[in-house]
């Protein structure tokens, strides 16, 4: 798949462009058919150490921090900007990520005009709050609360939502009065050089708030980033495993982590879900951006008295979906990012129908429409699994939906829904509120979706529990994520 423009591919430092000192560049490729999208810069520690001594200085040296009303304004360039842009955004997009076009409005579109939230919040956001006197140990005192950036942010994002997770990063991280060193995927660093050049282009963002970093080889530039004393605080969105690494690297000075790991999340199709209104929604939520999503609902958990009469229409229902070339309209699942990738989920679907599974629809790699190219895996069902075995308790990331049957009550459905280390997503499937809100304030999940909802929304908080995450992005509680309370006290009189 090629692109009507040249991307930009240069890492940003410091408010310029600019080639890795080592002049290693990489060729981006396009999932669908394994062209040559772009190349990008090739950067290692060296390039990864000069993007945060800019943010340091611009955290340390400039009035970033304190100067609310000038970040709202470069932060509303950026916004109107992207807006403007949005069609190369989607075009990026689609060629080095493989996202279905019926898709990308949600990535692009939606995620653009949510910075909105963020820009207003920094205007109205209670900087600096007094608390009036206190006499705590005989010393009446005056109390202020500030709350103030940590300084340099170390940003790492997936390559399954490039453009969403950039701008999630960046627009916190700089709302807040922080400056970030952002390091894309290497599967897909155009979308985060895209919104560098935006950036740079038609906004005053002063030198080294904002640096983008790609790499050929994720761990070198992670390690470098990790590793990095001068940085402050790490955000990262990815697997549990790199999580925990970051986690432990960031122990290393006691440095603040917020992680965001992926999940299994259950959905619950009790025994009188109407399934006119419950299959679209079970359908649409696992299959949406080609299964490569940390929150969809890719575990069907079903009572018995409904499981042949749900796996016999989701067979259906799945097995008809259009798939293929992502930049027609009127696909819905488009290719896997990767190989590497595609033999991963090829492999747990293999090892889970060994194991006693059925698969009644699916389970193979898809021929692919782009001339043999490209890496495709056809929108897939696993029946008949059972809760503890492996498909139903690792992340497959690509179009697999996993069900699982349940006998009894509600409790056993809870019970069998919050097996899972996981813990960042969920959904209830009933005809009834009070019992969908009973179970909802029972699952182990950061966020739990009734019916045909979808929690995601720039206002509210998104995290999870479990090996899913720790810390939340979005509303006031993501905000906070990025600032630091301070209390100041002085001598006040006796009321």
């Amino acid at each position: 798949m090629t692109l009507d423009i040249v991307p930009e591919g240069r890492l940003y430092i410091d408010g310029e462009f600019r080639e890795a000192i080592a002049g290693g560049r990489f060729d981006v490729l396009s999932p669908s058919d394994e062209s040559v999208v772009g190349t990008a810069a090739d950067g290692q520690a060296e390039d990864v150490a000069a993007a945060v001594t800019a943010a340091r200085r611009a955290a340390d040296e400039t009035p970033w921090a304190t100067d609310h009303a000038f970040r709202e304004r470069v932060l509303r360039q950026l916004q109107d900007a992207l807006r403007k842009e949005a069609t190369v955004a989607k075009q990026i997009q689609i060629a080095e990520a493989g996202t279905p076009t019926s898709n990308i409005g949600a990535h692009i579109d939606v995620m653009t005009d949510d910075m909105s939230y963020f820009n207003d919040l920094i205007g109205r956001f209670p900087w600096e709050r007094d608390f009036g006197v206190h006499q705590g140990v005989g010393l009446p005192s005056n109390r202020l609360v500030r709350y103030e950036p940590y300084g340099v942010v170390g940003a790492i994002t997936p390559w399954n939502a490039p453009f969403m997770t950039d701008i999630w990063k960046i627009q916190h991280a700089l709302a807040t009065g922080n400056t970030i060193v952002l390091k894309t995927a290497p599967d897909t660093p155009l979308t985060g050089a895209f919104i560098a050049k935006i950036a740079h282009e038609h906004t005053d963002l002063p030198p080294g708030v904002l640096n983008v970093i790609s790499s050929h080889d994720k761990a070198v530039a992670g390690e470098a980033l990790t590793g990095d004393p001068r940085v402050d605080m790490y955000h990262f969105t990815g697997s549990p495993a790199v999580g925990q690494r970051i986690y432990e690297r960031a122990a290393v000075g006691i440095r603040k982590v917020c992680l965001e790991l992926g999940g299994k999340s259950a959905n619950i199709i009790l025994d009188d879900a109407d399934l006119a209104v419950a299959l679209p929604m079970t359908v649409g939520m696992c299959m949406a951006n080609s299964g490569q999503g940390c929150a969809l609902a890719t575990r069907l958990v079903v009572h018995a008295s409904r499981y042949d009469e749900v796996l016999e229409a989701v067979t259906a229902a799945i097995g008809a979906l259009p798939w293929g070339d992502p930049a027609d309209p009127a696909n819905i699942v488009g290719p896997i990012i990767n190989g590497a990738q595609l033999a991963r989920i090829e492999g747990l679907v293999e090892r889970a129908r060994a194991a006693g599974a059925r698969v009644p629809v699916g389970g193979r790699r898809g021929a692919s429409p782009t001339g043999g190219r490209g890496f495709w895996y056809e929108p897939t069902v696993v029946a008949d699994v059972h809760e503890d075995a492996e498909i139903a308790q690792y992340e497959v990331f690509g179009p697999v939906l996993t069900v699982v049957r349940y006998d009894g009550d509600d409790d056993e459905a809870v019970r069998v829904a919050n097996n899972s280390r996981y813990g960042l997503s969920s959904y209830i499937q009933t005809q009834d509120p009070e019992r969908a809100l009973r179970l909802a304030k029972r699952m182990k999940a950061g966020t739990v979706n009734i019916g045909p909802s979808f929690y995601l929304s720039p206002d509210t908080p998104f995290g999870g529990y479990g090996i899913s995450g720790v810390g939340r992005e979005h509303g006031e509680d993501g905000f906070r994520e990025y600032l630091q309370a301070k209390t100041i006290a002085t001598p006040g009189t006796p009321t």
